[in-house]
């Protein structure tokens, strides 16, 4: 990949390229960012330009044979680890090995991709991803050989918040005695849920949100969007490539949660509770990642409620067809039920992570918000 393919971070990009000119490369560097700010995209695009025999002063030349065995992800010397599970029909010990396939498919389509869509292209049911002490194994046995193009070797770790305590541990005995010529690149999307020593053993690279004026333009052509309407989107975004894509998708088509997050909060309203029970139910028996994804809905759901609340219905990007809707309830919504409806979302997005029971999450979410609006 490279770096001109990626979108906007030219600050970014001009650190990285100094960094290769001056051979002065740490052996270890995370990438921390936001979903959808580019870290994945950039940490490719850095591989490629560390091993282009042929590079500018600006990029790689993406022609010679390392650009093009990078850039299809099938270099003798990159590895990759990313967090995986069970499938219906998987081993008992999953690793990346049994996905790398799937894994090259899905970043060569869109590097930017989200967690849950690439859970969902593995077919993994009910779970999250996790890196385990298996996957350490591996990095270990696959660093620990010599370069099969005596070149640099590189390892590549997607979202290394997902290692458990174990893989943290074995990580951590690398990091300390790095194999000569090898280059361990994480990137991380919850640094504070990695060990604080292997943080200290990186090189922090922090990737901020993509330009709004860059990322508007990029809507425009990918979307075919008015550049005013781009420029709201952008915003609206943060920054996030793929948060812009989802909202922009929601707002021309029903949430696959429409039902359920309106049948909620009609529910609650009407203080109806056995309805309430019923979405809880049905919403505890998703899997972790379909439950973080109904979260995030519900939390744009009040975002929308409030803008309108206010006097901002043009920010709030409500489809035409259910604008009725959002006004009712704007109407209904007690103002005291805003902050507090955020601040119960994020604490079940954190009982998720941890692994909390589904039906208390749920059970509990479902009560405060009948009692709160």
């Amino acid at each position: 990949m490279h770096f001109s393919s990626v979108t906007g971070q030219e600050g970014i990009k001009e650190q990285l390229i100094k960094m290769a000119s001056s051979r002065k490369i740490p052996h270890a560097m995370l990438f921390t960012e936001e979903q959808g700010f580019g870290a994945l995209p950039l940490v490719l695009s850095f591989v490629q330009y560390l091993s282009c025999p042929n590079r500018s002063e600006h990029d790689s030349c993406g022609t010679c044979p390392s650009c093009s065995k990078i850039s299809k992800m099938i270099h003798p010397d990159l590895h990759f680890v990313f967090p995986v599970n069970t499938t219906s029909g998987g081993g008992s010990k999953p690793v990346s090995d049994n996905f790398i396939t799937t894994w090259r498919e899905s970043v060569s389509a869109d590097p930017y991709l989200t967690e849950q869509e690439f859970y969902e292209k593995c077919g993994i049911e009910n779970k999250l991803g996790n890196i385990s002490v298996a996957e350490a194994s591996s990095i270990f046995r696959k660093l620990s050989m010599t370069a099969f193009e005596g070149g640099n070797k590189y390892m590549v770790v997607w979202l290394a918040e997902r290692m458990n305590q174990e893989a943290s541990n074995k990580l951590l005995k690398l990091m300390e005695e790095p194999p000569d010529k090898t280059f361990l690149f994480l990137v991380s999307q919850s640094p504070d849920r990695i060990l604080t020593t292997i943080l200290s053993r990186c090189r922090i690279v922090k990737v901020p949100p993509v330009d709004v004026k860059i990322l508007a333009t990029r809507l425009e052509n990918d979307f075919r969007l008015e550049p005013a309407d781009a420029f709201l989107w952008a915003r609206i975004s943060g920054g996030s490539i793929s948060r812009a894509r989802r909202l922009i998708s929601e707002s021309t088509e029903s949430s696959a949660f429409d039902s359920l997050i309106t049948s909620l909060i009609n529910s609650s309203l009407s203080k109806d509770l056995s309805r309430v029970i019923m979405v809880w139910e049905e919403v505890a028996q998703l899997s972790r990642e379909k439950q973080k994804e109904f979260c995030y809905n519900l939390l744009e759901y009040i975002r929308r409620i409030y803008m309108i609340s206010i006097g901002s219905p043009g920010l709030s990007f409500v489809p035409a067809s259910r604008t009725e809707t959002f006004r009712i309830w704007a109407s209904r919504v007690n103002p005291a039920f805003f902050e507090k409806g955020i601040e119960h979302i994020n604490a079940a997005l954190g009982d998720i992570e941890r692994n909390v029971n589904s039906k208390y999450i749920f059970a509990d979410l479902g009560n405060r918000f009948f009692l709160s609006l």
